[in-house]
């Protein structure tokens, strides 16, 4: 079966040492999937081409922009499209987003490299690696797309945190379902899923021990079940003290971890609960 093309637009981001003359060199992109919820960024890292054209650029501000929008973009997560805006507004002088480009893609984060080679360069590209929450969610929503998951009418994105615990409260669990009622099976369970990064999300995990506690506290005095499964990036060896901490404070809770490597085979167990 073909994979689902989604409409998504990009945008360049451009060096700019010279407003009047509007000179400048393509050093990064944004890709954006509306119908995924994924906004990414990817930037160059050779910048050899910036000193030619600028020998007083600021060297120390382009290595950090990636980082730097990579936290804004986890910092604006659940209004994408006002932050996009934003972002045309606030950078216009020396740092540049250009107005959007309509494509379509099968895979967000694959097309973000194409259209990074295509426009910015293939020299010294930065790594696109699978360790912000973003991608992992992406990687976690594209299994559950293939997987017949996603749409199921049994199926629910953006569970609100604020029925457990307090009213107001703007956290949402990505995802969240009830398996079928089976005779002989505990009736009123609830699956809860969430992606986040073990070395890069330190401070989510225990917001999200907190909140997964609360749920299971007040589903457990209706006399029903709650887990959590947590999806996170492959861990390589060896691993580092913030992965190590995150770790600990989900399994301490009895949270469930799943490496990214392993998410096709979770969605198909989840399928199988829905069908079933």
């Amino acid at each position: 079966m073909a994979e689902e093309t989604k409409p998504c637009s990009f945008f360049l981001v451009r060096y700019v040492p010279d407003i009047v003359r509007d000179e400048g060199l393509n050093i990064g992109l944004f890709l954006y999937s509306p119908q995924d919820e994924y906004l990414d960024c990817l930037f160059t890292e050779d910048f050899r081409r910036v000193r030619a054209l600028h020998p007083q650029a600021d060297m120390e501000l382009l290595h950090d922009l990636p980082q730097h929008f990579e936290q804004e973009i986890k910092r604006h997560e659940k209004e994408l499209e006002k932050y996009i805006q934003e972002m045309q507004e606030g950078y216009s002088n020396l740092i540049q987003v250009t107005t959007p480009r309509p494509c379509l893609a099968t895979d967000p984060q694959a097309e973000m490299q194409s259209l990074f080679t295509r426009y910015v360069g293939t020299r010294a590209a930065a790594a696109l690696a699978p360790d912000t929450r973003m991608r992992i969610k992406q990687r976690l929503t594209d299994a559950l797309r293939r997987h017949g998951v996603l749409d199921h009418p049994s199926f629910e994105r953006r569970v609100p945190a604020a029925q457990w615990t307090t009213p107001g409260d703007p956290f949402t669990f990505d995802y969240g379902y009830r398996p079928l009622v089976v005779e002989g099976r505990p009736n009123g369970h609830l699956r809860l899923t969430h992606a986040l990064s073990l070395r890069r999300d330190n401070d989510l995990a225990k917001a999200l021990r907190w909140t997964f506690e609360r749920a299971w506290e007040h589903e457990k005095g209706k006399g029903a079940e709650t887990d959590l499964s947590v999806v996170h990036e492959d861990l390589a060896e060896p691993i580092d003290a913030v992965a190590l901490s995150s770790r600990a404070v989900l399994e301490d809770a009895r949270i469930r971890l799943i490496p990214v490597a392993q998410v096709d085979g979770y969605t198909q167990s989840i399928r199988r609960e829905l069908t079933m």
